[in-house]
């Protein structure tokens, strides 16, 4: 039987699934910030990124409701996308419920 080598085809394939990621008790490099000491502040004694993002909604959906945005005359477009974000909310409070 003859060998057939073909020049352009590496001898092994390997591909990076998820770049920036470590084992070492997960280690996330999503990008280099400015001021990184002050980002792991902020996250060791405020909170991960999704609680801060958890709070913003929870403060958003105050806003939308004290204000009646869903009974004011808005576009179709815009009603949707507060009732999408109420209902994503909601879908989240369901879920920490549980």
């Amino acid at each position: 039987m003859s060998h057939v080598s073909i020049p352009l085809a590496p001898n092994s394939l390997s591909q990076s699934i998820l770049p920036n990621w470590g084992f070492s008790f997960f280690t996330v490099n999503l990008g280099s910030s400015s001021r990184p000491e002050v980002e792991h502040d902020v996250l060791q004694n405020v909170g991960s990124y999704g609680k801060q993002i958890g709070h913003l909604a929870e403060a958003l959906e105050v806003v939308i409701r004290q204000l009646d945005l869903l009974d004011k005359d808005l576009p179709q477009k815009e009603l949707d996308a507060l009732q999408i974000f109420l209902g994503d909310i909601a879908k989240v409070r369901a879920i920490k419920n549980r």
